[in-house]
């Protein structure tokens, strides 16, 4: 199996603002260490990516149980 292909998709910010219907600058707060309710990302030098599943995960983590 050729190994390229079981690398995943990286998200821009702006790719994964749009899936997560938030503006670009609401992404980056909620990338801040301070932030309680932090996005997962994955840096690359200076660049922020995200991974479809990691932000598929947080908004399973955000239900409220009813």
């Amino acid at each position: 199996m050729d190994k390229t292909l079981a690398i995943e998709h990286l998200l821009t910010p702006e790719e994964a603002a749009e899936i997560l219907r938030v503006k670009l600058s609401w992404l980056y707060q909620h990338t801040r260490r301070r932030t309680q309710d932090r996005i997962p990302f994955v840096k690359i030098g200076r660049y922020l990516r995200f991974r479809e599943q990691d932000l598929v995960a947080h908004i399973e983590s955000r239900k409220l149980k009813s």
